[in-house]
């Protein structure tokens, strides 16, 4: 529903596509984080942080593979050296294949 009664329903509909797109962002972020909720009282640098390195995670992972949560523990346990550049991207070629089986 909207009271945007002078915006054409093509516009109307083309802002609520941006808006599920922007949906499926943030639970796909809850998801590779394993928060339930994200809160206004949260510490702020952090979220920055966290949104940073998803969407890192993306980049390096591309556009057809969907990072899962193991993506982004590896890459934590990498940032803190107890997994080899090696292992992740084992990992990401993985996901790369699990991708490409997909119909």
């Amino acid at each position: 529903m909207t009271n945007l009664l002078d915006v054409p329903a093509e516009v109307i509909a083309l802002l609520y596509r941006f808006r599920w797109l922007i949906e499926l962002f943030f639970r796909w972020l809850k998801c590779v984080l394993s928060c339930r909720h994200l809160s206004a009282n949260g510490i702020e640098i952090q979220m920055y942080c966290a949104l940073i390195a998803c969407l890192l995670i993306q980049l390096a992972a591309g556009q057809d593979v969907r990072p899962n949560q193991w993506t982004y523990k590896l890459l934590c346990l990498y940032m803190q050296g107890w997994a080899s550049e090696e292992e992740v991207l084992e990992h990401l070629e993985e996901r790369v294949a699990v991708a490409k089986n997909k119909p």
